[in-house]
């Protein structure tokens, strides 16, 4: 029996290519104007998509992910901006759980930033769940490579974050580690769906990091090591 393919999306071109590259058997096909490219890598049946920046289109992106490829996970790679002192460029963090921290009915009701509601669930959800087993996986084999691997809450808007207070405020009111504008959508559309997410955000800049790096640069670069990761994990995942 055909193995369910393991789904990998991402926002930018340039944060899926070196997958892509990798894949062999590779077909293509469009959804919703989207591309869902199907292959192998390291043996195993990928399917690869890059939805574009913001929720809208992560959460569309995985929904035709999992309406026509039924994937037994759910992969957002990409980069990320790293919330608080001890989470560098260049490190990883991988989401134990994601928040839409810009979704916000406070001035309506008693709720606090990214409480809401959602079909199927009971009560007010605030986080979204990422898959433990796959966030497991994803940390010890991250730590060698992208040298430190954290795990932790992302937080997901439709916003690039470029204000140290507002990082700063993030990690206060949410305890994230991460800020960027796709996983929480997507783990949003996979809890609906009851499909396991994982996270894989690779640090690109910190307001608490004297640091600063070519981005475009930075971002195949860090392509190019999830590449590699997923072919050492894929089998395990």
């Amino acid at each position: 029996m055909e193995q369910r393919p393991m789904g990998v999306i991402g926002a930018m071109k340039i944060e899926v290519d070196a997958i892509l590259s990798a894949l062999e058997e590779a077909q293509e096909k469009v959804h919703g104007n989207m591309v869902f490219t199907s292959g192998r890598l390291s043996g195993v049946p990928v399917v690869v998509a890059q939805c574009s920046p913001g929720k809208v289109n992560a959460a569309l992106c995985t929904q035709a992910l999992i309406d026509f490829y039924a994937p037994r996970l759910v992969l957002n790679i990409g980069v990320a901006g790293g919330i608080g002192e001890n989470v560098h460029i260049g490190d990883v963090v991988i989401a134990t759980a994601c928040v839409e921290y810009d979704f916000d009915t406070s001035a309506l009701d008693q709720c606090s930033a990214g409480q809401m509601s959602v079909p199927g669930q009971e009560g007010l959800l605030d986080q979204f769940p990422c898959d433990e087993a796959a966030a497991n996986i994803l940390a010890a084999a991250g730590e060698g490579l992208y040298g430190h691997a954290h795990r932790g809450v992302v937080a997901t808007g439709d916003k690039f974050v470029a204000d140290p207070q507002v990082g700063e405020w993030l990690q206060k009111e949410f305890g994230a580690l991460a800020c960027e504008m796709e996983g929480g959508a997507i783990a949003h559309a996979c809890l609906m769906n009851n499909v396991p997410c994982a996270v894989l955000r690779t640090i690109s800049d910190n307001a608490h990091d004297s640091e600063t790096v070519d981005f475009l640069t930075f971002a195949a670069s860090s392509a190019q090591k999830a590449q590699q990761l997923l072919g050492e994990v894929l089998p395990r995942l």
